[in-house]
């Protein structure tokens, strides 16, 4: 007993709260406002209330929803109070949709009668916030709606970007037609443009005796026409529950607009007050449109194409300044011996494989590099001496094989032939250590890496800025490698073939002699730091170190 007595106290606090509902659903046959102060209106998304009384459903944000819905559910259906009063109701509401740009905005509102006001899932755009994909078309909705829709929509079987449509239980209408009203002083139908931003009335009549849905718009300074836009049977006895909500739901899409409503009333038994137009709240101001509107695409376009220009100019400069050909000395008295792409394209049929003079053959980032060498000086027809190996004149393929380039300074002599060159060309800092001056009171490269060598401390001469990702025997094998292809007297360094035996593994290398000579400018110290460049790291540049003057460092 005491349980259920507890069960019964506990659902008549409910049983009362469903009851004021019902009773004030009941008295609420019929209202009309005048601007929406102090309405209570349900609000949700982005909708709101002006300070004067305007409702506001949606911005020009893109893709997004407003709703506004009486505060509780009408009763529609009859069958609780009087069987024999027919079912029937009646509307009217100004409404304005602004666009964010002329002739271009969307997407639109929908008056809907709906029994939630949830709306879980619902999308924006052409669903208008009241239905999706997966939703749409279902009898379960039990969902009316007229649409106000600026933006068409192929899959949906809509008209053109303004127009009118009665949507049940889907956004696909069962009845649609273009905005137009019939005037009665002209006795016309005149077109008119949902996204004009104007202010404009419409009218929803449905009478259950008759089944006829009557909808009717014209502009806010004329009168109810007697001929409605549209006038199309319908049976909602299947659609409306008993109790259903009122409201307004927009939406708007990859474009968008600003959706107003003014004024609303709405009638559940009979026809609905007319509104008083001088008693609605006023838009806010909207941009004049400029007296050449072509203007305000003409000025944005050539501002526009300026920049561009102005972009693409500065790129080319900075790339032609990037990629921009150093010129040495010696070039500037014996001319250029250097190729542009064009020419280069050309001279090896679009870069075919065929063409190419050496690849690396042997593996990897150092004997592709030394197998090119070898081939140029002992296996072509003719001893190519390259003069100009270095780090940068080494290219990698997808696999990372090295591959010798920029021939600009190469010279041509037959094999068994001793070269004749009277002036010594490559790159300072590549040049073999007799090919160059030493300065008197700065210790060179290899000297650096040398001593650090017979102090047992090679491996602080590798670039920190490899933190530790090599292996420690390869980085002390090819720096060893690299002191022997820079020891001062030529023929103590191997030729190429047996730098491409040692870094096969065909051979073992030997213990490096007690002297060794370099080049480049490094401070004295077996550290290594970020600012000490000029090391030597697992690249081409060891090989190319030894090969500097390729005939007399490595042919011997």
């Amino acid at each position: 007993m005491v349980i259920a007595s507890i069960k019964i106290l506990l659902f008549l606090p409910g049983l009362f709260v469903s009851l004021k509902l019902l009773a004030l659903a009941q008295e609420e046959n019929q209202f009309i406002y005048h601007g929406f102060t102090g309405t209570n209106l349900l609000l949700n998304e982005i909708a709101k209330i002006h300070p004067n009384g305007l409702l506001q459903l949606t911005n020009t944000s893109k893709r997004q929803i407003g709703r506004a819905f009486f505060p509780f559910p009408l009763q529609f259906s009859t069958s609780l109070f009087n069987n024999s009063r027919p079912f029937s109701f009646s509307t009217q509401f100004v409404f304005a949709m602004v666009p964010e740009l002329p002739s271009l905005g969307g997407q639109g509102i929908a008056f809907t009668v709906s029994p939630s006001v949830n709306f879980t899932g619902a999308l924006s755009a052409e669903y208008f916030g009241i239905l999706n994909s997966k939703t749409n078309g279902l009898s379960s909705n039990h969902l009316l709606a007229v649409e106000l829709d600026a933006v068409p929509s192929p899959d949906l079987k809509d008209i053109n970007d303004t127009h009118v449509g009665i949507d049940v239980n889907s956004v696909i209408s069962i009845d649609s037609a273009p905005v137009t009203y019939f005037s009665d002083e002209e006795k016309e139908n005149k077109s008119l443009t949902l996204i004009s931003g104007n202010m404009m009335n419409l009218w929803i009549d449905y009478d259950k005796v008759e089944r006829l849905l009557n909808v009717t718009v014209a502009p806010i300074t004329s009168t109810k026409p007697a001929m409605p836009l549209l006038s199309t049977s319908l049976d909602l006895s299947s659609v409306m529950l008993d109790s259903m909500y009122v409201g307004f739901s927009s939406s708007t899409g990859a474009v968008a607009s600003s959706h107003y409503i003014l004024g609303w009333s709405f009638n559940r038994s009979g026809q609905a007050q007319s509104l008083d137009v001088s008693k609605l709240p006023s838009l806010p101001p909207q941009r004049k449109p400029r007296r050449k509107p072509y203007l305000r695409i003409a000025v944005p376009a050539i501002a526009a194409i300026i920049l561009l220009l102005a972009i693409s100019g500065a790129a080319y400069i900075i790339r032609r300044k990037t990629y921009e050909e150093l010129r040495e000395d010696w070039e500037q008295e014996y001319g250029p011996q250097r190729f542009s792409y064009k020419d280069l394209y050309k001279a090896t049929k679009g870069f075919a494989d065929r063409e190419l003079l050496g690849s690396g053959g042997f593996g990897m980032i150092l004997r592709g590099v030394a197998s090119a060498l070898v081939y140029l000086h002992e296996e072509w027809q003719q001893v190519v001496l390259h003069r100009d190996v270095k780090a940068s004149n080494v290219l990698l393929d997808a696999n990372l094989n090295g591959l010798l380039g920029d021939f600009g300074l190469a010279m041509f002599h037959d094999h068994g032939l001793t070269p004749e060159a009277t002036n010594v060309v490559g790159t300072v800092g590549y040049l073999a250590p007799e090919s160059q001056k030493r300065p008197p009171d700065e210790v060179v490269l290899v000297d650096w890496v040398f001593e650090c060598w017979k102090r047992g401390a090679v491996l602080g001469t590798v670039d920190p800025r490899l933190e530790g990702n090599s292996a420690e025997e390869e980085m002390e094998f090819v720096l060893k490698l690299g002191l022997l292809c820079t020891h001062r007297t030529p023929s103590a360094r191997p030729s190429m073939r047996q730098v491409v035996q040692y870094l096969d593994g065909n051979a073992t290398l030997p213990d490096l002699p007690l002297q060794g000579t370099g080049i480049g400018l490094v401070p004295v110290s077996c550290e290594a730091s970020g600012e000490h460049v000029l090391t030597i790291p697992i690249s081409s540049e060891h090989i190319s170190s030894c090969n500097l003057s390729e005939s007399m460092l490595c042919g011997r």
